[in-house]
């Protein structure tokens, strides 16, 4: 793929070329011409693609040589930086500096070719093309229950049936109804349902249907609207005559539109202009969509208008039992006959199926036509494993209606095990490490990142398994289906090979390891590889145990998660790692020194041991060399380690996890002061105070952990960053008698309770006393609250303290007698968790369970979980 090759090159060229006061090589003008008309001409090979996308033979055709000549440039440019780099002597550097700015040249006037090729591609000609035969929407038949429900989604179908005839608050305003969910989840099946119950046809005066389907046309869109209203087969062709006919229909009636598959924002800006919403009878439309398009409806309708009027309904996966019960009840079995022969293939079904309701069907009507179910199954979960759903053709059509700088992003998903859980922050790490991110509007490179991945969660492309309580998401990741589809596509462009290391003989790693830019070693259960022609690969993931296997290591980018050991057998070849820009490593060893140094362009570096237990020796002094990389963002060393200070100002710097108490003072604090995430393992045996924490302005996220035997002080009151959003505070209590900790006084917890963007809390084994009584109106914005403490006994507050709580966890509290009641009153309050607490705590717990629910109007979401 094009766009992928492109933003790659993209990416170096910027990197290595053009980073102000840090050049890798010495450049003449005549060399940065040469630069400057490359980069132009990848610029404008990007905007070419972006503008003939999804046409046919011809476009399809220039797309594989503009991939094969941004793929083959990439590597000649960066093997030639690379010898560059590793000269020897001044001869040698001179001769790869020649080598170098011809290949250059070389490259810009194949550009400029492929650029010519692409303007004799007119428009009119990418427009026939894409005029072919489209790719059909894929639909399948609805399994209803009696009654008109569907199986599996009663719950959603009342939700929405609500929404159109029962709901108080919308009964005579103008609504639409919005049904958002991945491709194949049963969004179309559930509007059906709901179209046709009893309830909702006898509630409006008149119903319509439109599908969209393939490229959006305004004409079509009218007359199949104008036919499901009045049946009339005398359609004008006028488009303003036909909206017109629309309007006066419509007019004076309550009606419901059902909008099926909208994926156009001109699709409903022309509905949306032919019907009437002045007449406050209760009309809805029902609109469904894989891609909600918040900043269109904000900036047409305004958001005032959308939190009140539009109504987003999610489409969640099936449970277990409710994709079970579809498997039982699909017509293509016999309902009671057939179902218990496939009880043994139960779970299996339920597992690689996960939820999709299409996936579920199909398997079943496969299943419903064989004799032998185990040798069938067999072959079914071989073909849901490889291809995702047995038919891919929706899974190709939405990838193909992604903008071209999210494809990239989202292939890069493949690397990743299937239905594995995701780190968020990790991805937009490695995306911004690998160069796929662009700045926009002044944002930096994290909020790009993230104003991407909040466009997958549009699109329904992103499955989220919980938030952060700032509101962003935490872990995440994305359906098997689409995994499956994003490792092919991947494969097929020959950017990516996962290898099962399980399943595949040790000496044949070397022979795949070269066909791919990615490299990712994991367990799954049928093998992806795909040979293609040779390329170096750009990053290693390993996700599996330490395998052999022998790559060469010269334009590396990305090692993630590799174990030391494998390093250290490949020692003699680590002074070829000059391009690495993401490290992360199990154990430190001598020979990273020199790797970490060298690298200028390293921007991540996560340093990881075995924990630390007690009686283990003192933490391992790594070198100030760490400090070299003008381009390092993130420093996570956990606490075996200890690093002194840089000497010199680390704007770049936005992480930093490190074993060095004594250094936090002012003048350290001055070195970083971009720093939004300060993570701090006290192991100094001196006693330690943290001063002067304000001068930390950026500061979001404070991590301050002790080890046995050491006490450290918190700054004065008023003194943390008023930035902070998250504050963990760990110490060691053994039995009665604290040998160390974080001694929090009244004092300090009332400077910590009046922080105004405090969202999340940890203290653990922290309180000076055995009483915590929280100061009116204390931590009035905290979301989250964990308590870890076996000396607490009391804990007092007043009701207009914790106002926004929504999670309390208590572990461990043996003395604490009760919960305060005011959280009877925290409406906002969804759980509380006990973890080894007193009777007393859990019986408090359920009173306000009980509280909550005889005082409430609705019904309430809230639990108490007991460990």
């Amino acid at each position: 793929m094009a766009s992928v090759a492109l933003t790659s090159l993209s990416a170096t060229m910027k990197l290595e070329f053009q980073q102000p006061n840090n050049p890798r090589v010495s450049l003449d003008d005549e060399a940065s011409i040469s630069i400057n008309s490359l980069f132009e001409k990848i610029s404008s090979l990007q905007a070419s693609v972006q503008e003939k996308s999804g046409g046919g033979p011809a476009t399809r055709d220039l797309e594989m040589k503009i991939r094969d000549f941004a793929l083959e440039a990439e590597d000649r440019i960066e093997i030639q930086l690379s010898n560059f780099l590793l000269a020897k002597n001044a001869e040698d550097q001179q001769k790869a500096s020649q080598q170098l700015f011809q290949i250059l040249q070389e490259a810009a006037e194949n550009a400029a070719e492929l650029l010519k090729l692409s303007s004799s591609i007119s428009k009119e000609a990418v427009k026939n093309e894409s005029e072919g035969p489209m790719i059909p929407w894929i639909k399948h038949s609805p399994v209803m229950l009696e009654g008109g429900t569907m199986v599996g989604r009663r719950r959603d179908h009342m939700q929405i049936v609500d929404k159109l005839v029962r709901d108080d608050d919308w009964a005579f305003e103008f609504k639409v109804i919005t049904i958002l969910g991945m491709t194949c989840i049963g969004k179309t099946t559930l509007a059906t349902s709901v179209y046709n119950d009893p309830i909702v046809t006898s509630h409006f005066d008149v119903r319509g249907w439109v599908t969209m389907s393939g490229e959006y046309n305004k004409s079509q869109m009218l007359h199949d609207l104008l036919w499901t209203l009045t049946k009339e087969t005398n359609i004008p062709d006028d488009d303003d005559v036909a909206a017109r006919q629309v309007y006066n229909f419509l007019r004076g009636k309550r009606f419901l539109i059902v909008l099926d598959n909208l994926c156009n924002t001109q699709a409903w800006y022309d509905i949306r202009g032919c019907l009437p919403d002045k007449d406050d009878n209760g009309s809805r439309i029902v609109q469904t969509t894989m891609h909600l398009r918040r900043d269109y409806f904000y900036r047409n309708f305004g958001e005032e208008y959308c939190s009140l009027n539009v109504y987003v309904h999610p489409m969640p996966l099936l449970n277990s039992e409710e994709s079970w019960d579809l498997f039982c009840n699909n017509p293509f079995l016999e309902r009671h006959n057939m179902a218990s022969k496939f009880e043994k293939i139960r779970s299996q079904v339920v597992e690689i199926c996960e939820g999709l309701p299409h996936s579920i069907v199909v398997v079943a009507k496969r299943l419903s036509k064989c004799d032998n179910i185990q040798q069938e199954w067999k072959k079914v979960e071989k073909e849901i494993e490889l291809i995702g759903v047995l038919d891919s053709r929706a899974l190709t059509l939405t990838y193909h209606q992604l903008p071209q700088h999210l494809k990239v992003c989202f292939l890069y998903f493949g690397v990743f095990p299937k239905r594995s859980a995701i780190k968020m922050k990790l991805l937009i790490r490695l995306w911004i490490d690998e160069g796929f991110i662009e700045p926009l509007d002044n944002k930096g490179l994290e909020n790009q990142a993230y104003e991407y991945l909040k466009e997958f969660i549009d699109r329904s492309l992103i499955l989220i398994d919980n938030w952060s309580f700032d509101e962003k998401i935490k872990n995440g990741r994305i359906h098997s289906a689409f995994h499956s589809f994003c490792v092919r596509e991947a494969q097929k462009e020959g950017i990516l090979c996962s290898l099962n290391t399980r399943q595949l003989p040790q000496e044949s790693f070397s022979m795949f390891a070269n066909s791919c830019r990615w490299l990712s070693l994991y367990t799954h259960k049928f093998d992806y590889y795909v040979l293609l022609k040779t390329n170096n690969p750009r990053s290693i993931f390993f996700f599996q145990e330490d395998a052999e296997i022998f790559v060469s290591f010269k334009l590396l980018r990305v090692l993630a998660f590799v174990p030391s050991s494998f390093l250290q057998r490949v020692q003699t070849r680590l002074q070829d790692l000059v391009f690495l820009r993401y490290l992360s490593v199990s154990e430190w060893f001598e020979g990273l020194e020199y790797v970490v140094s060298t690298n200028r362009n390293l921007q991540t570096l996560v340093v990881s041991s075995n924990e630390s237990k007690l009686g283990a020796p003192p933490p391992l002094h790594l070198p100030s060399t760490i400090w070299g990389s003008s381009q390092l963002q993130h420093l996570e060393l956990d606490k075996s380690y200890v690093i002194d200070p840089p000497s010199m100002d680390k704007d770049n710097m936005q992480t930093l996890s490190w074993v060095c108490p004594t250094h936090c003072r002012t003048g350290l604090y001055c070195r970083f002061p971009n720093i939004k995430i300060l993570k701090i393992f006290v192991s100094d045996s001196s006693p330690i105070i943290f001063d002067n924490l304000e001068c930390l302005k950026r500061l979001e996220r404070l991590t301050i952990s002790v080890s046995l035997g050491h006490v450290v002080t918190l700054p004065k009151p008023s003194v943390f960053p008023s930035q902070l959003k998250k504050l963990r505070l760990n110490g060691i209590n053994l039995s009665e008698l604290r040998l160390n900790g974080i001694n929090l006084s009244e004092r300090d917890l009332t400077a910590i309770g009046i922080l105004p963007q405090l969202k999340v809390l940890k203290l653990k084994n922290v309180f000076h006393g055995k009483v915590w009584e929280v100061e009116e109106s204390g931590f009035h914005n905290l979301k989250f609250l964990l308590l870890e403490d076996k000396t607490l006994k009391q804990w007092r507050a007043d009701k207009y303290s914790f106002c926004y709580l929504e999670r309390l966890v208590l572990r461990f509290c043996y003395d604490l007698k009760k919960i305060p009641y005011i959280m009877e009153y925290s409406r906002y309050l969804k759980s509380i968790e006990l973890q080894q607490c007193c009777p007393s705590v859990i019986t408090s717990a359920e009173d306000i369970q009980r509280s909550k629910r005889a005082t409430s109007r609705y019904e309430i979401n809230f639990e108490i979980k007991i460990r």
